[in-house]
């Protein structure tokens, strides 16, 4: 461990500070424990930690900068101290986070003296805000917003989300058991009028980013004859005086779940839904509240979702979480012996090109056997005012509040 870490009150970064926090979050986080299932920490020495993981893992560094492995103790009062270059000075939850430097934290001097962070429900009034001078920075605008925005000649950031939208397809589900199915609805979907619609992004290739090394070359395509010829194989027939696709008197029906906190994803699941109807299949689209309790109680037919593969510059995280069999964020349901096989191979490659290799064989097979869809690699957007015109924004919405967020 580096030796001049302390946390926000002062204190020293200390082996067993970090044992003991890790180990908690993975007690208690089970998406902690994707990439290489329960690990123990148990400090050694002063600075000097020993991780026992239970599957074999080369990728012990990314581990540690995932999301889920936040740095924190807890004082005599059971309060919550961090590590990070800002303290919390006020809390109101689900409105408004106040934030002042951490003096502790390298270059603590160099950033605002106060970082207010609102959460807006609705993109037209954070919108509105931002033209009203209340917010210097509005994040997460859609590319409509961003354009009307350009027009006004306000700042904007159009930056690689990182982020991948996905639909996501219940292998237990009835009728999305059947391959041919989830084969059909890949090959209904039309993504040029899912770009044209969010003013931008990149037609999907594989499950990451496109400027990810170990992204794979999987186009997604589009071609709605293949698409009946699929339905027809699989029972589902239109019949000449009919609007929908029948099966042993049942009509074909579905139903794609997504959320607003993404602001893209109604509207996207909007479009999916329009081209499956030109297939057949009679599409309802529902709005939820909280996406985590649908995928967690697995009634669903399709979630769109938006989910960033790779925030800590691996691919190991995302495809552990969720496609290895009753891996945590398997809401899918999916299982296959072959793919678990390359995530265990994974697990033991210490060569880079050979590990993305075998992350790009993993897509092969799960793109093959379908229970996501590729569905974009968006763009995302940030209006900004002129006191943050040099303000950066990179990887989704990890790094917000950064080391650019400076007035001018």
């Amino acid at each position: 461990m580096k030796k001049d870490a302390k946390f926000s009150n002062g204190d020293d970064v200390k082996a067993q500070d970090l044992a003991t926090c890790l180990n908690d979050i993975i007690a208690n986080n089970k998406l902690s424990r994707a990439s290489a299932g329960e690990i123990k920490y148990e400090a050694t020495g002063e600075y000097t930690l020993k991780a026992t993981t239970e599957r074999p893992t080369k990728d012990l560094k990314s581990i540690l900068g995932e999301w889920t492995n936040v740095v924190y103790k807890k004082d005599n009062n059971g309060k919550y101290i961090f590590t990070g270059p800002f303290i919390i000075k006020t809390l109101q939850p689900k409105n408004e986070l106040t934030l002042q430097p951490n003096k502790y934290y390298p270059e603590s001097d160099k950033r605002p003296d106060t970082v207010i962070v609102k959460a807006f429900k609705d993109i037209n009034t954070l919108k509105l805000a931002f033209e009203s001078g209340e917010v210097d920075l509005a994040f997460g605008i859609t590319g409509e917003i961003a354009k009307e925005l350009k027009e006004k000649n306000k700042h904007i950031l159009d930056f690689n989300a990182g982020y991948q939208y996905f639909t996501f397809l219940n292998t237990k589900n009835e009728i999305l058991s059947d391959v041919k199915v989830r084969e059909a609805l890949d090959y209904a979907i039309n993504r040029e009028s899912i770009k044209e619609a969010l003013f931008g992004g990149t037609l999907p290739t594989g499950l990451f980013a496109h400027y990810n090394a170990f992204d794979t070359t999987e186009k997604a395509l589009y071609d709605t004859q293949k698409a009946s010829q699929l339905l027809d194989e699989a029972g589902w027939k239109l019949e000449s005086n009919s609007k929908y696709r029948q099966k042993d008197g049942k009509e074909l029906a579905l139903t794609i779940k997504t959320y607003s906190a993404k602001a893209d994803l109604p509207k996207v699941s909007q479009i999916i839904a329009s081209e499956l109807e030109k297939s057949g299949i009679k599409t309802n689209v529902e709005v939820v509240d909280n996406i985590s309790e649908v995928t967690k109680s697995r009634e669903f037919d399709a979630v769109v979702y938006a989910q960033h593969p790779s925030p800590a510059g691996s691919p190991v995280y995302f495809l552990n979480q969720f496609f290895r069999t009753d891996a945590p964020n398997n809401f899918t349901s999916y299982s296959s012996v072959k793919t678990n096989e390359l995530l265990d191979a994974m697990g033991t490659e210490s060569d880079t090109s050979k590990l993305y290799d075998l992350a790009k064989q993993v897509q092969k097979e799960v793109l093959k056997d379908r229970p996501v869809l590729l569905t974009m690699d968006p763009q995302w957007h940030a209006a900004v005012s002129d006191n943050l015109k040099n303000y950066k924004l990179w990887n989704g919405d990890y790094y917000i509040v950064n080391s650019s967020l400076k007035v001018k």
